[in-house]
């Protein structure tokens, strides 16, 4: 029995000895770019479209991610990857890859960035101000909301989905020929969030009158993936099926 111990933990440190030295071998090139100050390089490894918080649009290339790259890794956050503890700041953390500072950047397996939830104050402000422009481009009864979740066309609809205060979701749809500064169609608040495996896509679920208004919202899909679908159900048949576009 004290024999089987030993081999056990023998074969436990071996394998956190080889994750350890697997997390550092992807870890430090990427520290290294950021030291070196080498946006292309950073530029390279990110995996676009690069995701920002809505309604900033996505970083879609790599000239792209050069032009914005003081707003989206400001002075400071840089100054936090260059004087990081690879050891101990970036961490393994199962399917999703390795995490930076409590998740404020990702990396995947092959030392690409795959999401910088990290927002630099001149993000902000520029997320705030759009924010209040969208606010003014809708109409009066729409204008309450803490964070604009995605802005669609499909065939027949416009539809805008809010998150409004306690985490709650608001549905609101036009027809294709209207403006959304003009009174929608339909609201519908008390929307739920579900997420559709590990990959990301998640879709929000409203109900109405026996009526329930589905926004599936793919985030890993091919390229050929519309952003979204809408699905309407009328006591649970499915009677409208349309491919979203971002708007």
């Amino acid at each position: 029995m004290k024999y089987l111990a030993v081999i056990l933990l023998g074969c436990l440190i071996s394998f956190t000895t080889t994750a350890a030295t697997k997390h550092l071998n992807i870890v430090k090139p990427v520290v290294a770019a950021f030291k070196a100050g080498d946006k292309a390089a950073i530029a390279k490894r990110v995996h676009y479209p690069l995701q920002r918080k809505a309604p900033l649009q996505a970083i879609e290339n790599e000239q792209m991610l050069i032009e914005k790259f003081e707003q989206i890794f400001d002075k400071e956050f840089v100054e936090k990857i260059v004087n990081s503890n690879i050891r101990h700041d970036w961490e393994m953390m199962g399917w999703r890859g390795i995490m930076f500072d409590s998740g404020k950047l990702w990396l995947d397996f092959d030392g690409s960035i795959w999401a910088v939830p990290y927002e630099s104050e001149a993000e902000k402000a520029r997320r705030e101000a759009l924010i209040d422009e969208q606010k003014q481009a809708l109409h009066k009864s729409l204008r309450e909301f803490t964070k604009p979740i995605l802005t669609w066309q499909t065939k027949q609809h416009l539809i805008r989905l809010d998150e409004l205060a306690d985490n709650q979701y608001r549905y609101a749809a036009w027809g294709i020929d209207q403006s959304m500064q003009d009174e929608p169609s339909l609201v519908i608040t008390g929307g739920t969030l579900s997420f559709d495996g590990s990959g990301g896509n998640h879709f929000y679920t409203f109900t109405n009158n026996g009526y329930r208004y589905v926004c599936h919202v793919t985030v890993l899909g091919t390229e050929h993936s519309p952003p979204g679908l809408l699905e309407v159900f009328k006591n649970n048949v499915q009677i409208l099926s349309e491919s979203a576009l971002a708007f």
